[in-house]
């Protein structure tokens, strides 16, 4: 994922590249898991500003010059197969966030005495944000979808890839402002209330977190079809 050269048999990542990957640690957001300045900011700027829909949020990675052209090479150039190191490095990491832990449940029994946490949690369905069909025609694939599968794979959770609809293509996300971004996934999302009726917890995941906008949309529209609380995941956080 880092050097893009050969891994010994049966290993994802090099033991020193490894030591270069921002794994998020130290104080966070209550509410979505980004990096704050110490213990005694609860919240994060956007969360304050623009408070949200969800429950809770967290993510694996920083998202910088070392995670960059990984989630670039994940989202835009077909290496689907990050995805298994994305679940490795969540499962795997002595890695900490509250209650909200996820680590496999077929290792020892520590792992899973952590993986209870999330089963505590009572989730009824991994939902990945949808992209638009002209931009998966493009691509080919939906990043989120093939991370929310791996994830699904690992903790047995089902994968729902059907209740929330992309209704209209919209301008990327990261060329626009906080404010921008609100307006530019209105309407954007819809759901199938008769699926969405059938859960009351959900886990949404995606690749990458930067303001909550996406998330934010997401979880309101599966609110209003009957969703009681919304959880996200992603694999870096900006």
């Amino acid at each position: 994922p880092v050097c893009a050269k050969l891994v010994p048999y049966g290993t994802l990542i090099h033991s020193e590249c490894q030591t270069v990957l921002p794994f998020i640690s130290g104080p966070t957001c209550l509410r979505c898991g980004k990096p704050v300045s110490s213990s005694a900011q609860e919240y994060c700027y956007d969360c304050r500003t623009f408070p949200k829909s969800f429950q809770k949020g967290l993510s694996l990675f920083l998202y910088n010059k070392e995670t960059r052209p990984i989630m670039s090479a994940f989202k835009y150039h077909n290496n689907r197969r990050l995805a298994d190191f994305f679940i490795w490095e969540l499962f795997f990491q002595q890695y900490s966030q509250n209650y909200f832990h996820i680590y496999s449940k077929r290792y020892s029994h520590s792992h899973s005495r952590i993986y209870a946490a999330i089963e505590s949690l009572g989730i009824d369905a991994v939902i990945p944000v949808p992209i638009h069909k002209n931009k998966y025609k493009k691509r080919g694939y939906n990043q989120a979808e093939v991370f929310g599968r791996a994830l699904s794979k690992e903790t047995g959770i089902a994968l729902d890839d059907k209740c929330i609809i992309r209704k209209k293509s919209t301008v990327p996300q990261k060329k626009l402002s906080n404010e921008m971004r609100k307006i530019n996934l209105q309407k954007a999302f819809g759901v199938d209330r008769k699926i969405c009726s059938e859960y009351k917890t959900v886990l949404l995941v995606d690749d990458i977190y930067t303001t909550g906008s996406t998330f934010d949309a997401c979880a309101k529209v599966l609110k209003v079809a009957g969703v009681e609380k919304v959880y996200c995941l992603s694999v870096a956080v900006g």
